[in-house]
């Protein structure tokens, strides 16, 4: 047997050429919205991690990425929708229902790539939570969809200076800072959102209008000036000048109750339990349990390779486990290069 498409939604404007896999999610979209020129094609805005569906309502929140090329607006211009955005569509039709623009204009390489969490807070708004690569944690009132609060969650510095050809320019977060694809965790005892952060700046310059178009078509295309394969999509800081924050914020008002620091980028998922505890890991391979109410740290250990991924906590005969992945490694990040494993932890019942 083979799988059935049951339907397929464009995320940018469908162009000449482009497949028809599955029937088609209705949607206002069209060309308009990029102003390409002719013969510039319409790329980016990909969508690359995971989503959420709300199964009261029957809603998939789908994350959209950077459009391209990532450092140069001028092939682009207009609002390039739906990248930068959340797209909520119908889950059984993909039919188009709403969008979030959170990233307008996006000339940083700030994709929208963490699955937002959709969630019930204490002051009763039924809030849309979600955390792009910009530095910002963002508060949606699904009743109204209008934004509540834009929270800065990491270091923000210089995202209103334009890039240009022969000027370096350096901004935080860099296109590896903010949050990359683990979203935000909701307490429901304490009210708090919790975010996990990289603070890392780059360093972008552009090519010239020459360069940018002469990009032969499945290449990287950034608009960035540099032959350096590891500098494509910007000059990061150097080994040493980052960090990790994590921010608790109030999920109604969008202020923060408070933050912590790591030495290392912080990339893991937080997973906040009932038991007023929280654990996460940083790019260092640290692993934390800190108080879910004020952020004091409880227990931290180094337990292996640099940790990206998500934290999950269960119960086997009836005691409680929590399992990390640990080794993660990418050609974007100087982590150290170790096997990739899971470590289970427990509770010592001797101390």
């Amino acid at each position: 047997r083979t799988g059935k498409i049951v339907w397929e939604f464009y995320l940018v404007p469908r162009t000449a050429g482009d497949p028809i896999r599955g029937p088609q999610g209705a949607t206002p979209l069209d060309i308009s919205t990029w102003k390409n020129a002719s013969d510039t094609p319409i790329t980016g805005g990909a969508t690359w991690t995971s989503y959420t569906l709300d199964p009261t309502t029957g809603l998939l929140y789908v994350p959209g990425g950077n459009p391209a090329p990532d450092f140069a607006t001028g092939p682009r211009e207009g609002e390039n929708l739906y990248s930068g955005s959340i797209v909520v569509l119908d889950a059984m039709t993909g039919a188009y229902r709403n969008h979030f623009k959170l990233v307008p204009k996006d000339w940083h390489d700030w994709d929208v790539s963490t699955a937002p969490s959709v969630i019930q807070t204490k002051g009763g708004r039924k809030l849309l939570s979600v955390a792009p690569k910009d530095g910002h944690l963002y508060g949606f009132d699904l009743a109204t969809n209008s934004m509540l609060y834009r929270t800065p969650v990491t270091r923000v510095e210089n995202v209103a200076e334009p890039f240009a050809i022969g000027k370096a320019v350096h901004f935080c977060p860099g296109t590896v800072g903010g949050a990359e694809w683990n979203g935000p965790a909701y307490d429901p005892q304490t009210n708090l959102i919790l975010i996990g952060e990289v603070d890392w700046c780059a360093t972008v310059k552009l090519q010239t209008d020459k360069q940018i178009q002469a990009v032969k078509p499945g290449k990287a295309w950034s608009a960035m000036a540099t032959i350096n394969p590891y500098s494509t999509y910007g000059t990061t800081d150097s080994f040493g000048h980052w960090a990790g924050w994590v921010y608790a914020v109030d999920a109604d008002t969008g202020a923060w109750k408070w933050r912590l620091k790591s030495n290392y980028p912080i990339q893991s998922g937080m997973t906040p339990t009932a038991g007023g505890i929280a654990f996460f890991g940083d790019m260092g391979g640290n692993f934390y349990v800190v108080d879910s109410l004020d952020g004091q740290r409880l227990w931290g250990k180094k337990i292996g390779g640099a940790i990206g991924g998500g934290v999950i906590t269960y119960t086997a005969n009836g005691e409680q486990r929590v399992a990390v992945a640990t080794g993660f490694t990418s050609i974007l990040w100087p982590t150290a290069v170790t096997t990739g494993k899971v470590v289970i932890l427990g509770l010592d019942k001797t101390s």
